[in-house]
């Protein structure tokens, strides 16, 4: 059943008058869904729907093809597209701000209906006071030119997963033991095992590198210069990640508990099983006032959909076969 937040998208999407959309509302409000029922629902075969990771990453791709002419670009990867539907819209780095800014402007001036699913209301995007004036502009186009609409009810819907598949039935297990993780079927690499892997392009040492596990450490996967094209590129092939090591975010660095957010978003959105192993508790795991403050209710919402270990009393399947993975 449709909370009153959701009615309300309904009908704002569903406007003959109001071509574009911008949903913006706390993580697990329904956002993604709403969208996804609606592309569905959308007459014709042209349209688009993609997380903004994405298209930035094949957007900056198309662009080095066609010598950085945008239209040429946008041209090859929307087409003829009447609908484009934008997954988590989000703007937090200052040349992201700038390329935004020279994007938006082009996808309207394609007359393309636009509906873009965010955590953030316009103005909390690009929030860095040092940079956030100039993006004013940017932020101004988005609100004449699509009915911004708030799905901001109580429940985080994503806490009724059923968590038996995908992303959802994955673990957050807090120092286990390796008799622990034998327990969920799991042994740790060998050091034979290593491999160094170039998804995009640069090295990126796995612990792990089969096409049924992809192990790795935290300060290799988020510790370095990695992207989410990196993880994008691994998630199209692999479907079971192990993540060890991870510290706690508030003394990480900005940089890598940025990217660990990023690779939370890409494994959700992939719907990738994971076993993240972890120095602390989801609860724990960083400040609100951190280096992930403007992602930490996203982040938060998404972990606490998986189920924790954390020593032996803890629940476990003790009937599932041991399995190297």
């Amino acid at each position: 059943m449709l909370d009153p937040a959701q009615h309300h998208a309904v009908e704002q999407l569903c406007h003959p008058e109001r071509p574009n959309v911008y949903l913006w509302g706390p993580p697990g409000r329904g956002k993604s869904w709403l969208a996804d029922v609606y592309f569905s629902a959308y007459p014709g075969p042209d349209k688009l729907r993609v997380h903004f990771h994405e298209f930035f990453r094949d957007l900056h791709v198309e662009l080095r093809r066609h010598r950085f002419d945008l239209d040429a670009a946008l041209d090859h990867l929307i087409g003829r597209a009447e609908l484009v539907c934008f997954d988590e819209f989000h703007v937090h780095d200052p040349a992201d701000g700038t390329f935004v800014a020279r994007l938006l402007p082009a996808l309207l001036a394609r007359h393309t209906r636009l509906v873009l699913t965010s955590n953030y209301r316009p103005r909390e995007l690009l929030p860095d006071p040092l940079f956030h004036e100039g993006f004013v502009p940017t932020i101004e186009l988005v609100e004449r030119c699509a009915t911004v609409v708030a799905l901001d009810g109580p429940r985080d819907h994503r806490l009724d997963s059923d968590r038996t598949r995908g992303f959802a039935s994955g673990i957050w297990a807090v120092s286990p033991s390796d008799l622990q993780l034998r327990r969920q079927g799991l042994e740790r690499p060998a050091p034979a095992e290593h491999r160094v892997l170039r998804p995009a392009g640069r090295p990126l040492r796995a612990l792990r590198a089969e096409k049924d596990c992809l192990w790795f450490d935290f300060g290799d996967l988020c510790g370095h210069t990695t992207a989410p094209a990196d993880y994008l590129a691994l998630a199209a092939e692999h479907l079971f990640w192990v993540v060890d090591k991870i510290p706690n975010l508030t003394t990480a660095g900005r940089e890598p508990a940025q990217r660990f957010a990023d690779l939370v978003d890409v494994l959700h959105d992939r719907d990738a099983r994971v076993v993240f192993v972890a120095e602390v508790a989801v609860s724990e795991l960083a400040a609100a006032a951190g280096p992930v403050a403007h992602d930490i209710g996203r982040l938060r919402s998404r972990l606490a959909q998986l189920r924790t270990i954390q020593d032996t009393s803890s629940r476990t399947d003790a009937g599932r076969s041991r399995v190297r993975l």
